[in-house]
């Protein structure tokens, strides 16, 4: 069985379940009230993505961070798109606060406190760090994270220490990811021999968005809440979409190993819905080596993405290793390849296109995440950095974010 077969993903769930009401929190399953429009009171608060109403007091600042007329709140500032009310409040990446609120995805919060919807990133009282919708600091040049499943917070993107396929096998792997004085993001590994089948890599990654499957499920191993505002999106909705690459080099040594992008699809929108349904998986490999002959290429088909030109190689309508969900899985390994050394583009809106037009996907399916990493087998050392990286949807495009 193809050692990829299983999960790389999603792994600790915040104490809420459904982050949009802030009593329960997702694994990307928030109760969706984006489009409905919200009326604050002194202290009120709206849905994801709301409308503001008329503030009982301190008036408004408009849509897009400019600021409002006479009667404005004191020291309130906006960004990306929100609305302030009373004093003190602050926003970042889309939201509103009051005294000491914290707003993400576009959402407004009232009150003392505030509130947190789903994904991105909030401003702290105006005058502390940005975090993200879990209170998540930026990680700062120098940082670095070697525990299981930890992250460092990048702003609309998170570098995760996901080495599932050791935890799953009791492996004594170490694992670190970091954040270089440079601002160069990288990984480095070293495991040795855990599970002769191949079926359990490691998967260090650097996430855009949120895991397909839904709360409380056993598959996740990345937080259970989007990491941008940008993501899900229904393909539908998706006019371009791409993933830029500043100098992605490996110096990996292991039987099994690959650097890739990876993209999930699920048919309802994992913030809203507590069973989203999983449907595909998507691969696209730059680098690789197989000595096992675990994955011989038994597909045929091409698609041609930005800079590089990508061939079908592996599929299947019945992957992962849970009984009790499956999903289809399409692999492509890049033409000329493989290689250690990867700058460019990767355009994923031709891959999408041929998806909805060759493998079954509906354009009202939602593209849950982005993800570019490494998938490393047993007897695996070295590592991957990349020396910048931006995720581009819709003409709004997101590079890493550091703590000054």
């Amino acid at each position: 069985m193809p050692w990829s077969r299983l999960i790389r993903f999603g792994g600790y769930f915040a104490t809420c379940a459904m982050l949009l009401h802030c009593s329960e929190a997702p694994s990307g399953d928030d109760d969706d009230d984006k489009g409905k429009s919200g009326n604050n009171g002194k202290g009120g608060s709206s849905a994801s993505g709301g409308n503001a109403g008329t503030p009982a007091s301190g008036g408004m600042m408009a849509k897009g961070g400019t600021g409002g007329g006479t009667g404005g709140g004191t020291g309130g500032s906006v960004m990306n798109g929100g609305s302030a009310g009373s004093t003190g409040g602050s926003i970042s990446a889309g939201g509103m606060g009051a005294t000491g609120g914290s707003i993400s995805s576009g959402g407004m919060g009232g009150g003392s406190g505030g509130s947190i919807s789903t994904g991105g990133m909030a401003g702290m009282a105006g005058t502390g760090p940005i975090t993200d919708s879990m209170g998540v600091p930026l990680a700062k040049p120098g940082d670095t994270k070697m525990g299981s499943r930890e992250f460092l917070n990048l702003g609309d993107m998170r570098l995760i220490a996901n080495k599932w396929g050791s935890d799953k096998n009791g492996c004594n792997t170490t694992l670190t990811i970091s954040a270089k004085q440079d601002k160069t993001l990288g990984w480095t590994i070293n495991r040795g021999t855990c599970n002769p089948t191949h079926e359990t890599p490691d998967y260090p990654e650097i996430e855009f968005g949120i895991h397909p499957f839904g709360a409380g499920s056993n598959l996740a191993t990345s937080p259970s809440y989007s990491s941008t505002m940008i993501l899900p999106k229904q393909i539908k909705d998706i006019t371009s979409a791409s993933v830029t690459l500043d100098n992605l080099n490996s110096s990996i040594s292991a039987s099994v190993w690959n650097t890739d992008f990876e993209m999930w699809i699920s048919q309802k929108n994992p913030v809203t819905e507590s069973n989203p349904g999983v449907f595909m998986e998507v691969m696209t490999f730059w680098g690789w080596n197989n000595d096992m002959n675990d994955w011989k290429c038994d597909a045929s088909g091409s698609v041609n993405a930005g800079d590089k030109s990508y061939n079908l190689c592996h599929t299947s309508d019945s992957w992962g290793s849970d009984p009790s969900v499956k999903w289809r899985y399409r692999q492509f390994r890049m033409n000329g390849g493989p290689t250690n050394n990867f700058s460019g583009k990767l355009d994923v809106k031709p891959i999408l296109d041929w998806l909805v037009q060759q493998a079954g996907v509906s354009a009202e399916m939602w593209v849950t995440r982005f993800e570019v990493g490494s998938e490393i087998d047993d007897n695996g050392q070295g590592g991957v950095n990349v020396k910048n990286i931006t995720f581009e949807v819709n003409g709004q495009s997101r590079s890493p974010m550091f703590a000054q």
